[in-house]
């Protein structure tokens, strides 16, 4: 009896903890569930056409001969492109090919019966601007000419749909267009030299950097970056064919190719990222509730988890996606979406810190090479502890997901300057040993054939080098690892020291491997450039 009096006791002493344990789930319960509630009532305003706001951002022809697309398709029906691509495969495959490659004859012979859709490419380089009707309004003949290739790559590009993203589904199949025209006015400049046409390869030469600029027109950041490859195409293009057979050219083609080289406008020479800061922005206006007052709280539905398969074809980190992909998978779950809201920034702290980061990077993508790689270490290192932090990459969340490497795109913008430089350097050591009768010994000596200035070393704080010995003359920079190796790869050089690498290695530069790079190494073959 004693045994459960004491229990019974016990039990009433017991009762108004359990009472106060019960009241208190009972009101986090209660206020978990008015927080969800009020969640779900949370007005999600689209408000903002992207796409319509990046059309309007497209210059406008002032007559309609002005715009470079229509004329470049016609161009491309012309030589065979169909669906954006070249249906000769097996010349398209060998596109790209140099003399004296196995696929050389097919590539060769392709290109002497289509000079006049090569000479119509030309012609629309030289048109003002681009004219890709972006977003839409596709005329019947780009229809036509594009085939079952869509406007949006995944929707409808419906804008007031909250689950749809039309800024990232944005289509953009002329970039692999022009990248196919340039791959063929690349050949072309080949088959012009050893035709011995200068002024064909001259011509095709100023088409490739006039289409760069083109292709760069809106600057969403992918268009950069294949204007970039086309210049890279070029340049690699006009060396090679210097150091094979420089007398196709006269004095006045080798200057006009350094005017060409020199015409990219300042601005496509940085980083410019509003169009990446108009598609953050259109995805935030999707997942996040609008006060009013530029604030609102993280309010995913279920419908977007398609923005993960949008990631997928997007970011350059699958390492983002796949850390980003349990935070998705618990934060579209309705009852558990305070959580999430909770632990996601805010709207407006979300866009502010994007806004932050993209500005930065923007600023320090102007510079050399090695003065850009140190502005821009700093910032990826800061992105690293983000992307590793659990509770940062949850906070940031959108940016997590959705952001590439932009620090890689900064230092592409300065190589890719550096480049041209390289090769404008490359065309005044020719104007030198032609007017000298003997090659340069200072870089000093090249200023007054490289409009006055002494060529540097943008991977040092110094001249450019170069040395002349039994294999010739040869003009280099020590490359990324900031190491003068003499003008070669550590890893294979010839007796004399000279190059014996890949045209990637000479002109990439980006990988971090220790050699040097050469701008010039002129030894009458193409050997320096087969891969």
């Amino acid at each position: 009896m004693a045994s459960a009096a004491a229990k019974t006791t016990a039990i009433r002493k017991r009762r108004p903890i359990l009472r106060t344990t019960g009241l208190v789930v009972l009101g986090v319960i209660v206020i978990y569930g008015g927080f969800a509630l009020y969640l779900a009532t949370r007005p999600v305003v689209i408000s903002l056409d992207a796409v319509q706001k990046a059309r309007e951002a497209l210059p406008k022809p002032a007559k309609p001969g002005d715009a470079a697309w229509p004329a470049y398709r016609d161009a491309m029906v012309a030589m065979g492109f169909s669906e954006g691509r070249l249906q000769n495969e097996s010349v398209g495959d060998a596109m790209g090919d140099h003399p004296g490659d196995e696929g050389w004859s097919g590539v060769s012979a392709w290109l002497d019966a289509n000079q006049a859709g090569l000479q119509k490419a030309r012609a629309a380089s030289s048109r003002p601007m681009f004219g890709f009707p972006l977003g839409g309004d596709r005329s019947p003949a780009d229809d036509a000419f594009f085939g079952k290739v869509s406007t949006y790559s995944f929707n409808k590009g419906d804008w007031r749909d909250r689950a749809d993203f039309p800024m990232l589904g944005l289509s953009l199949p002329q970039l692999g267009s022009l990248r196919g025209v340039a791959r063929v006015l690349e050949s072309d400049m080949f088959r012009a030299a050893e035709q011995g046409d200068g002024e064909r390869a001259t011509q095709d030469l100023q088409a490739l950097m006039a289409m760069s600029i083109h292709v760069a027109e809106g600057r969403v950041l992918i268009s950069d970056l294949v204007g970039m490859a086309i210049r890279r195409q070029a340049v690699t293009s006009l060396v090679a064919i210097l150091e094979w057979k420089p007398a196709v050219f006269t004095d006045d083609q080798l200057r006009r190719m350094q005017t060409s080289l020199r015409s990219v406008p300042a601005s496509l020479e940085r980083l410019d990222l509003a169009m990446e800061r108009l598609m953050f922005e259109d995805a935030v206006q999707r997942f996040f509730s609008d006060d009013g007052q530029g604030d609102g709280w993280f309010v995913p539905s279920w419908a977007q988890m398609r923005i993960v398969s949008v990631v997928e074809g997007t970011s350059a980190n699958p390492g983002n996606r796949e850390r980003a992909v349990p935070l998705a998978a618990t934060a579209f779950v309705s009852v558990l979406r305070p959580i999430g809201s909770v632990m996601v920034a805010g709207r407006r702290e979300t866009l502010a810190h994007y806004e932050a980061f993209t500005r930065e990077l923007e600023a320090a993508s102007v510079g050399s090479p090695r003065l850009v790689l140190e502005q821009v270490t700093p910032i990826d290192a800061r992105q690293e502890v983000q992307s590793g932090d659990a509770r940062q990459r949850t906070r940031y969340f959108l940016e997590t997901l959705l952001v590439p490497a932009l620090s890689r795109a900064a230092v592409n913008f300065a190589v890719d300057r550096a480049s041209r430089d390289a090769a404008c350097v490359a065309i005044a050591a020719e104007l030198f040993h032609r007017a000298n009768k003997r090659w340069p010994r200072s870089a000093a000596e090249l200023a007054p054939f490289n409009g006055g200035q002494a060529p540097a070393d943008p991977w040092a704080d110094a001249p450019i080098r170069m040395a002349e010995d039994k294999n010739g003359f040869r003009m280099w920079s020590v490359g990324r690892d900031g190491q003068d190796d003499g003008g070669g790869d550590r890893r294979a050089l010839d007796a004399g020291g000279a190059t014996v690498t890949s045209t990637a290695a000479n002109h990439g530069d980006l990988s971090g491997q220790p050699m040097d790079w050469v701008w010039f190494a002129p030894r009458g073959n193409l050997d320096r450039w087969k891969d």
